[in-house]
């Protein structure tokens, strides 16, 4: 789903309102295609008091593997959060965190230059590779782009998910492990190599075809 600033400001209000606490999962903020822009949590008067947002560098940095992110926001929810995180873990190895934070804290022009080539090479890499799904789609399917979701007919997931071998199978999962609204959707990541992906749509081809 995808949704706008004004989204979060019944969110703020709704919170004030009960007296909840907003953790806003923003991993996805550079995935946007087509002139959406995601919009931020924070970015709304009074969302400080009542929430944080949290970014990881796995999607925007291609750091998967690294488990590097940062939370910011509410002060009093962070310190908790640090009180947790004490009793359960103490971290990654330290030098994996110092590499991905030093370019930000570094004042070097060559630095910040290269960090945002980072990014930006990563969230065209992931750009690609949806034009290349929805381009190849299986003829018959319904592909919404906004929200990279692909509509396939209820008796057919089971087919796609154990047929369309490997990437499907793999990188695949039942929209309705993400709510009832995901029901009838399978969801699929891009995170494969072009290889993985075009055998993938192979599968979801010969499924098609059947």
């Amino acid at each position: 789903m995808c949704v706008e600033q004004d989204f979060f400001v019944k969110v703020v209000e709704f919170a004030k309102e009960h007296k909840l606490m907003v953790v806003h999962d923003f991993a996805y903020a550079d995935f946007a295609f087509d002139g959406y822009r995601p919009p931020s949590f924070l970015a709304v008067p009074g969302a400080k008091e009542v929430g944080v947002e949290i970014f990881s560098l796995s999607k925007s940095y291609n750091m998967p593997g690294w488990r590097m992110g940062f939370v910011c926001g509410n002060s009093r929810m962070i310190h908790a959060l640090g009180r947790i995180k004490s009793y359960l873990d103490y971290g990654a190895f330290q030098p994996i965190q110092i590499a991905p934070s030093s370019p930000w804290r570094a004042s070097s022009p060559w630095c910040a230059t290269s960090w945002s080539s980072t990014r930006s090479v990563a969230t065209s890499s992931w750009t690609a590779q949806q034009d290349r799904l929805v381009r190849a789609q299986a003829q018959g399917h319904h592909v919404r782009v906004g929200t990279h979701s692909r509509r396939i007919p209820r008796h057919g997931i089971a087919r796609v998910l154990q047929d369309a071998d490997p990437g499907v199978q793999g990188r695949g999962l039942p929209g309705i492990g993400f709510g009832e609204y995901g029901e009838g959707y399978v969801r699929f990541a891009l995170v494969e190599n072009e290889q993985r992906i075009r055998q993938a749509l192979r599968g979801l081809k010969t499924l098609g075809a059947r």
